[in-house]
């Protein structure tokens, strides 16, 4: 495992700690690389284009709370807002004060939102299948499992 010495990590001396949380978060940064290339190509971020899938795809008719998106994507509420804002200001979501509480902001995708997603869709869906691909079937099938129960364990 020649990729983890050059963080100091010998995987000889059976590490396996060091390396699973190391190879971990070196997976997601390549991974997070692939995908803002592609997303990069459709003039959207990894952060923006999460942030109107939760807005397309989480939200109701009525719309989805900025607290909600926030719960969803793990961000600070002021990094949220400053996307919203952008978002907002190029026409891809709306923001209004929910009926009867007007201290609550809702989110919604608009067409010109929802058809950007459209478009990018099969692109981003051909760049995981292409990271996935890099895997064989059955450890991406182990792998999911041992990522699934790892992340409940940790979100309790």
């Amino acid at each position: 495992m020649e990729q983890f010495k050059r963080f100091g990590i010998d995987f000889d001396k059976d590490n396996f700690v060091e390396t699973s949380i190391y190879g971990i978060a070196c997976v997601y940064a390549l991974i997070e690389k692939e995908i803002e290339n592609c997303l990069k190509q459709h003039g959207l971020s990894t952060s923006r284009f999460n942030m109107m899938m939760v807005i397309k795809h989480q939200s109701k008719e009525e719309g989805i709370s900025q607290i909600d998106i926030g719960k969803r994507l793990v961000v600070t509420a002021s990094n949220m807002t400053k996307q919203l804002d952008k978002l907002i200001i190029e026409g891809f979501v709306e923001r209004f004060a929910q009926q009867g509480d007007r201290r609550v902001n809702l989110i919604k995708i608009t067409q010109k939102g929802s058809d950007l997603l459209d478009k990018v869709w099969p692109d981003y869906y051909d760049t995981i299948q292409s990271i996935a691909d890099k895997i064989p079937v059955q450890d991406r099938e182990t792998l999911s499992r041992i990522l699934a129960s790892w992340f409940e364990k940790l979100e309790k």
